[in-house]
């Protein structure tokens, strides 16, 4: 069920759009203190999957980094990043 909570930040931000480098690591770096308060609901079992959600995520906005300078961004960069309304 922790599983299913989780999901890699730069498939999410680019699912909204591309032409925004690094806009998964960034949203990984915003919302990792909210991410591990969120994981104590789950007794901490997908506090390793948001540990593992940086340089991950780091790693695919390289690879889809020539992609992002080709796009045009259709949508601005303050809105490509998620944060969790749980935490507070």
């Amino acid at each position: 069920m922790c599983l299913f909570t989780f999901s890699c930040s730069t498939v999410t931000t680019h699912h909204i759009t591309f032409g925004h480098p690094y806009s998964g690591t960034e949203d990984a770096v915003k919302n990792f203190p909210c991410r591990t308060v969120n994981s104590m609901n789950y007794a901490m079992m997908n506090f390793p999957f948001v540990v593992l959600d940086m340089p991950f995520s780091f790693l695919l906005d390289t690879v889809l980094l020539p992609v992002d300078l080709i796009v045009t961004p259709k949508v601005e960069r303050k809105f490509t990043t998620f944060h969790d309304n749980e935490c507070v």
